[in-house]
């Protein structure tokens, strides 16, 4: 038996006019593509976020649970989990699916059931995850699975639906924004923590652990992005806590998310054990201008091309070089768009970060801005950052704190 199940394990759960909302989204989408169904297959990587569909449609994931979908284009959507205690347990955590089955980690059979169930031995079926996911061009799908599934319906037609399922999900419902501002408001309280915690003796694993302490304790999720770096120059992004004593005149940067119901918000946040170069600075203050004006710049209708050769105008009028990523889409996983600040190098040039380029904001974009300002010779800066939303009459920041840029003693 399941413990808790009377009380659904107090989990926040979304209402069933999110649920009408999305799904009738979704199906307005297939309808315009000729989608019979969708369908998704589990992958937990990238801190659950390569599985982000899957969830968005089902209501099912987080803390690496393996879940897949079958989504059609009318009647009951169907889950796939890993076994009968799964089953249980996600069907008192949400009241979206009714139908979730058991896989016993052998998902292309019961997918497979569940798609002649409904049908779809002649269909146009869209595939999650297939390619050109803006952090995985090359896609998420296992394709042992999907292949098992091609070799059980072989009139069926299958394609990409990923781009489908991103314009859905670029566009967040009042409950999907509110879930991201409760992140935002978990993230706030991991910066104090941090700034409280952050010593000259103090071991950075130690600090990293108070980041997982807070988030988990204000009721975040786990697993969440957590990019800490210490030490001299401008560190970034250790990707294992490093067992190292923090030292007088580190220089602390960090990139960090929280997540509440899976809704991911990003911010950035750093520090100085000691004085802080002058350079890193002036820098850090140009970040905040640029992006208290793009804030207010930001709008429904402007393009993201628009906001990038704003940015870079701003930029260079304080002297400085537009540089690095500048924004990219926030919710359930890794939302569009991916916009970058730079102005050089081929692989900016690419599809992954043009391909949005030219599209308008919309109320219910939700990215995290993160613009940074750097010397010629500097692969990067310190800079702010932080998750922002555009409504009905412009952009607003998430985020509640003040940005700081604080000397420790």
């Amino acid at each position: 038996m399941i413990n808790s199940g009377e009380r659904g394990f107090g989990l926040a759960k979304f209402s069933h006019g999110e649920l009408q909302r999305r799904w009738s989204s979704v199906r307005e989408l297939m309808r315009r593509e000729q989608l019979d169904a969708i369908i998704g297959f589990p992958n937990q990587s990238h801190w659950d976020q390569f599985q982000a569909d899957v969830r968005y449609l089902t209501h099912i994931g987080g803390h690496q649970t393996e879940v897949a979908v079958v989504f059609p284009l009318s009647g009951d959507v169907t889950a796939f989990v890993r076994g009968g205690n799964e089953v249980q347990w996600w069907s008192i955590a949400q009241d979206w699916v009714t139908d979730i089955r058991p896989s016993r980690r052998s998902w292309g059979e019961p997918m497979i059931e569940r798609m002649k169930e409904l049908k779809l031995d002649k269909a146009r079926i869209g595939v999650s995850g297939l390619s050109g996911l803006l952090r995985a061009p090359e896609g998420t799908v296992v394709t042992g699975m999907l292949d098992k599934v091609k070799a059980a319906l072989p009139r069926a037609q299958f394609e990409n639906a990923t781009e489908l399922l991103q314009e859905a999900r670029a566009v967040k419902g009042s409950e999907e924004v509110a879930w991201i501002e409760r992140a935002a408001e978990i993230l706030d309280k991991v910066v104090e923590a941090i700034l409280a915690k952050a010593r000259p003796g103090v071991m950075e694993n130690d600090v990293v652990a108070t980041i997982w302490q807070t988030i988990i304790a204000n009721g975040g999720d786990y697993p969440s992005m957590t990019h800490w770096g210490a030490g001299a120059g401008v560190p970034w992004a250790c990707r294992i806590a490093p067992h190292r004593p923090l030292e007088n005149g580190d220089l602390i940067n960090t990139e960090l998310e929280a997540k509440y119901g899976g809704y991911i918000a990003q911010t950035v946040q750093a520090a100085c054990l000691g004085k802080i170069p002058a350079e890193l600075k002036r820098a850090f203050d140009v970040s905040v201008k640029v992006f208290d004006e793009l804030v207010n710049f930001m709008k429904p209708g402007l393009s993201f091309r628009e906001v990038v050769s704003f940015y870079q105008k701003l930029v260079r009028e304080s002297g400085y070089i537009p540089k690095g990523m500048l924004l990219h889409g926030r919710g359930i996983g890794e939302d569009r768009p991916q916009i970058t600040g730079e102005v050089e190098g081929e692989i900016y040039n690419s599809r992954t970060y043009t391909m949005h380029l030219d599209l308008a904001l919309v109320e219910g974009n939700v990215f995290v801005l993160k613009p940074g300002a750097m010397p010629c010779d500097a692969p990067d800066s310190i800079r702010c950052g932080d998750t922002v939303v555009i409504e009905k009459q412009g952009a607003r920041r998430l985020g509640k704190r003040q940005f700081t840029f604080p000397e420790i003693d």
